[in-house]
């Protein structure tokens, strides 16, 4: 599959001197479509943005091919590495969209069935079948190989790149391989993708410079359990005890490793400068406030009003417009303080 061309943006920025992270904050404030490929020894990925919303990546390297959220991670991971090379190729709406189709589509299973006709009929047949993928095309002799992007049948794109590695693309492409049709009986693998399932960035990840006020919520609540402690406890060193908790469970969460920055807890504040899994940082942080909250003697904590905490928390929520589904103010105090009150089901 060779990828779209595009309008090039950016061209060999190297990932030892390039933000990236303010570069995906640029491109999603700019709602920018396309993608941003990376490359390094061995190693290729990329990530795919329609309107500066992350919906599709991919991620290549020796024996391990990833595509979705966990290849969004390993090429994120691969771009603070440094060493590395970026390049940024704007694309319309349309084809960014059938590139991440591309990126999820699989072997059509009945490709035999176009190894025997000229490429005219081939094109043909793919639009009755409506296609949603790509078809990939081996010209034969010094035409060299191509591939032509679908929408439901529709080519939304056309690359082919000669043997000399030129490469030429648009509708001009497309229309020039019709002409050639009747005497081009290419090699073709057909890839098609029948319930396509893009990456939700919102429910997939913690992205600081979109999801604000989440990190907001995550900051409060600590305050929160601090103010709980002082008075509890009389203990106000929260800041040590968040970092000593953070790395006792950073084998299972790397993220919180105090060492490597992901979340700090410094200065009464937050801080989480890169992006994040979702799912992955709820549940860590849920395991470090149980453990802050175990400070607290049990004899101290069965004192407490559970019903006052958890509208605490829900009054928290609601400040920063934290969706239900997001976080359960109720259950979020039912993980937190489980095991150290009398009836944790009474909520």
């Amino acid at each position: 599959m060779l990828l779209p061309q595009g309008i090039e943006k950016h061209k060999n920025l190297n990932t030892s001197y390039t933000k990236f992270d303010q570069l995906l904050y640029d491109l999603s404030e700019n709602r920018f479509s396309g993608f941003v490929k990376l490359g390094l020894w061995e190693y290729e990925g990329a990530l795919v943005f329609d309107t500066g919303r992350l919906i599709e990546a991919y991620s290549v390297e020796p024996e391990l091919y990833l595509t979705g959220e966990q290849a969004v991670l390993k090429v994120y991971e691969r771009a603070h590495q440094g060493e590395g090379t970026l390049e940024v190729s704007a694309l319309s709406n349309e084809v960014s969209l059938a590139l991440a189709y591309a990126i999820e589509a699989k072997p059509y299973p009945h490709n035999d069935v176009f190894s025997n006709y000229a490429l005219t009929h081939v094109l043909e047949k793919l639009q009755e079948i409506s296609l949603c993928g790509y078809v990939d095309l081996q010209l034969g002799g010094k035409r060299g190989f191509g591939t032509v992007y679908y929408l439901e049948g529709i080519p939304v794109e056309t690359v082919i790149m000669s043997s000399r590695g030129t490469k030429v693309s648009g509708a001009q492409v497309f229309q020039k391989l019709r002409e050639l049709g009747a005497v081009i009986q290419p090699e073709v693998r057909v890839f098609h993708v029948l319930q396509p399932n893009l990456i939700n960035e919102d429910s997939a990840f913690l992205i600081p410079w979109l999801h604000q006020k989440r990190i907001s919520f995550w900051n409060d609540l600590l305050q929160y359990i601090r103010t709980l402690m002082k008075d509890q406890l009389k203990y106000n060193k929260i800041e040590e005890k968040f970092a000593r908790i953070c790395e006792e469970v950073s084998d299972a969460y790397p993220f919180l490793n105090p060492g490597e920055g992901h979340v700090c807890y410094r200065d009464n504040k937050l801080e989480i400068p890169h992006l994040l899994p979702l799912e992955l940082f709820q549940t860590g942080m849920i395991i470090v406030l149980a453990k802050l909250v175990g400070q607290i003697p049990v004899r101290k904590l069965r004192r407490l009003n559970l019903d006052d905490v958890a509208a605490a928390v829900a009054k928290i929520t609601r400040k920063y417009e934290i969706s239900p589904d997001y976080i359960d103010p109720v259950k979020l105090i039912q993980h937190v303080f489980k095991g150290y009150v009398n009836d944790p089901n009474k909520l």
